[in-house]
């Protein structure tokens, strides 16, 4: 990348250098230098900026003879490109002025309703006013009057009375999320935002215009009228509806969840939102929550004392191992445990219970541990850092509706496309509404379950091309292998034109960064599309760890991290296989306990087992799978005829009807650990408040006291010490301690070292 020229420039006589063509505005912050602005957001484009006026500078040219030549008028700073020799000043008597005019014009029509703005006590407006405004007003005509509270979705509320056209939500649903639902309509006095014809808006990233909006125009309807900025608290927290590990604040109040904001951190969510993790959080606070533990007697559950149930599920297990020993006893759970959380997890089944059978994965296809991306490529799951997708050339979303699976991705997505000019490819078999984001995007409309065939023939065509890089690979194999997937052939078996897969070809090279989510993840001949796959990233230049890469996203918040931590029948943590005798031996030295030596069984194999009643205690953690697994009647059965099941959650889900013990548990807010997203990326999060009850407990807690019961004992005093223990069972996670984590998070590496060879 070529070096970024600099210029000198000088602000209120202080004399610095900035990057050429940097806007006044963000020049100023450099040196701590205040300018007031409503329409300015470093996010969004300037293209439709400077319409509040409120940045307004003067600015002026020094001349060779030292002197300064001032411009006529003053200027925007936000469009105020920095050039050599440029001379500003923010704070003179004229400009002064000027604030003390624009404030009072936006303050025509604006109803002076602060006290019942949701927006009062954080509003940009209200504070700009008291330090750079007028004390009074000179107009006395009457307000303009628009309907108030008038909501346009099921999140956002619109009052028109309060809106100053500042355009930052116009352009962020034109520029970030790509649905442009909002727009300005009519003119003068009668400008207003709307959706068009005042249809419902129905954005998936509706909650970032709320937190946009510098005034109270575009509010809240879930937090409408339920806390003021002053007597909240706020904490640093991840959300935990998807995997891509965004990061945010939880407001509450005593014990009670009040809204969720959008935190920033520019490696993975830059400080955007869905809605799905905006106002997908009530739970933490819901009256449905489980109070105390349960046991179920005559058919119907009472209330217990932990030490009750503790004892009740030891006497089982150990009932169980006597009887048909280990493998009788299984664990279901894990991908929205913390790292801390399924690690003990895990060893607590492997210690004091001595099986192997513990799985966190629903899906259809439960390959272990992403086999082959680990075999070919090095990587669990994915190549690219999220950070890293804008830097693309070209972006293949391959069989994923980014928009509705992995929201931040796609916002990545598509800013690699909008601002860096990126070339979009869409494979998908249906149309979505991923494809709607782009403009004219490359589709290819393939045939469902022609999804290989379609790779192959990609693959194909760069073989033939010349362009294909082929370091690792065994060529002669793979030509051969690739032969038959003529262009033609493609196109006859996947209904894709040979002119649109030769266009796709084309695209695809080095900076190809390929998408891919739930379709791939659960395609029945999964093992033969992966390995597809990674001949298409390994011939495209992009097998090394760099800009490109094949991403096979996960679904849900610790997904990644739960494999990282073991919680796989047949991987110890690290991706150490449990056959591996050299490799299990260095981890039972640190645990100081032997350990099963062959793999268990998988969530499919459990279930199996325990509808065919083989199973004679099955642990559910935190998953309801009598709805979520993807064969919902073998999981009810499986949980109708196991001789004993354990259910540990928030609430009594379907799942949990059929337990003989319910263990209730805290979440997300109220305790602490770390998540990893799709990315490999490490976050903490922290305790926000206590749980509603003194008999919920902490995850954690729950597994190391029942090892207690089970004779085997767990020393755990805190999650930081249990990630402490994960450094030296899984070297990648050493620079994961809690002294040492940056805000941002560690991004892992993989190394032949971690996988135990």
């Amino acid at each position: 990348m070529a070096e970024q020229e600099l210029v000198t420039i000088e602000i209120n006589g202080i004399e610095l250098q900035v990057p050429k063509g940097e806007m006044i505005i963000e020049s100023a912050k450099r040196i701590g230098v205040d300018i007031p602005f409503f329409c300015y957001h470093p996010r969004l484009g300037k293209e439709q900026a400077a319409n509040c006026r409120m940045c307004l500078v003067e600015a002026g040219t020094k001349q060779p003879d030292g002197s300064v030549r001032m411009m006529p008028k003053p200027q925007t700073s936000c469009t105020l490109p920095a050039s050599q020799g440029l001379v500003v000043f923010t704070d003179t008597v004229a400009i002064q002025k000027a604030r003390r005019g624009i404030l009072e014009f936006l303050l025509i029509n604006h109803p002076l309703d602060c006290p019942i703005c949701d927006r009062g006590g954080e509003c940009p407006l209200q504070n700009n006013t008291l330090f750079y405004g007028p004390g009074v007003s000179r107009f006395v005509e009457e307000k303009r009057h628009l309907p108030k509270a008038f909501p346009i979705s099921d999140y956002v509320v619109l009052d028109r009375e309060r809106c100053i056209h500042c355009a930052r939500c116009t352009r962020f649903s034109q520029e970030i999320s790509g649905d442009a639902q909002l727009e300005f309509l009519k003119r003068g006095a009668d400008t207003m935002v709307s959706t068009f014809q005042n249809t419902e808006f129905t954005s998936r990233f509706s909650g970032n215009t709320i937190e946009l909006c510098p005034v109270g125009a575009l509010t809240s309807r879930v937090y409408r009228f339920r806390a003021r900025p002053w007597d909240m608290k706020s904490q640093k927290s991840i959300c935990t509806r998807c995997s891509n590990g965004c990061n945010i604040w939880l407001d509450y109040r005593p014990n009670r969840l009040v809204r969720v904001l959008g935190r920033e951190n520019e490696a993975v969510n830059e400080e955007w939102t869905c809605d799905r993790g905006k106002f997908g959080h009530e739970y933490i606070s819901s009256d449905r929550r489980l109070l105390s533990p349960l046991v179920r007697r005559d058919n119907r559950f009472v209330t217990a004392s932990w030490v009750e149930v503790y004892q009740l599920i030891a006497s089982r297990i150990r009932q169980a191992v006597e009887e048909r020993g280990a493998g009788a006893v299984g664990a279901i759970g894990g991908a929205h445990l913390s790292n801390e959380e399924a690690y003990l997890l895990q060893k607590l089944m492997r210690v004091a219970v001595g099986t192997n059978n513990i799985d966190h994965r629903l899906e259809r296809n439960q390959v272990a541990g992403g086999d082959t991306l680990l075999a070919r490529l090095g990587v669990p799951f994915t190549q690219t850092a999220i950070a890293d997708i804008e830097k693309a050339k070209t972006i293949f979303i391959f069989g994923a509706d980014l928009v509705d699976e992995q929201p931040i991705v796609f916002l990545r997505a598509r800013k690699a496309w909008f601002r860096f000019g990126a070339k979009v490819i869409i494979a998908h078999p249906e149309p979505t509404e991923t494809e709607l984001r782009f403009d004219e995007p490359l589709v290819l409309r393939y045939r469902a379950g022609t999804e290989t065939t379609l790779i192959n023939g990609l693959s194909h065509l760069i073989l033939q091309s010349g362009r294909a890089v082929t370091d690792g690979i065994s060529l002669e194999e793979l030509q051969a292998s690739l032969s038959e997937y003529t262009p033609a052939r493609v196109a006859q078996e996947t209904g894709v034109a040979e002119d649109a897969l030769r266009e796709a070809a084309n695209l695809l090279g080095e900076g190809t960064v390929i998408l891919c989510a739930g379709r791939v993840r659960n395609h029945p001949e999964y093992a033969v599309l992966a390995n597809a796959l990674v001949n298409l990233t390994l011939l495209t230049g992009n097998g090394s760890r760099g800009n490109g890469g094949l991403n096979i996203l996960l679904p849900e918040v610790n997904s990644h991290g739960a494999a990282d931590m073991g919680v796989l029948p047949d991987l110890l943590p690290g991706y150490v296989p449990v056959n591996d005798r050299e490799a299990r031996e260095r981890i039972e030295r640190i645990w100081k306990a032997s350990l099963p030596a062959e793999p268990g069984l998988s969530t499919q194999g459990m279930l199996e087992a325990a509808a065919e009643g083989k199973l004679q205690v099955l642990y559910v953690i935190g998953e309801d799978i009598a709805q979520k697994y993807h064969d919902p009647e073998l999981a009810q059965r499986a949980l109708e005829n196991a001789g004993f099941v354990i259910v540990q959650d928030l609430f009594l889900t379907d799942t949990a009807q059929y337990a003989d013990v319910v263990l209730p548990a805290a979440s997300v807010a109220e305790k602490e650990g770390t998540f990893t997203n799709t990315e490999r990326r490490v976050q903490r999060f922290w305790k926000a408040m206590n749980p509603p009850s003194p008999d919920v407990k902490p995850d954690l807690n729950i597994f190391a006291e029942l090892a207690v019961y089970l004779g085997k004992p767990l020393p755990v005093f805190s999650a930081e010490q249990v990630m402490e223990e994960i450094g030296q069972v899984f070297p990648a996670y050493a620079e994961c301690c809690y002294d040492q984590m940056p805000a941002e998070g560690v991004r892992w590496m993989p190394t032949l070292t971690d996988r135990g060879k």
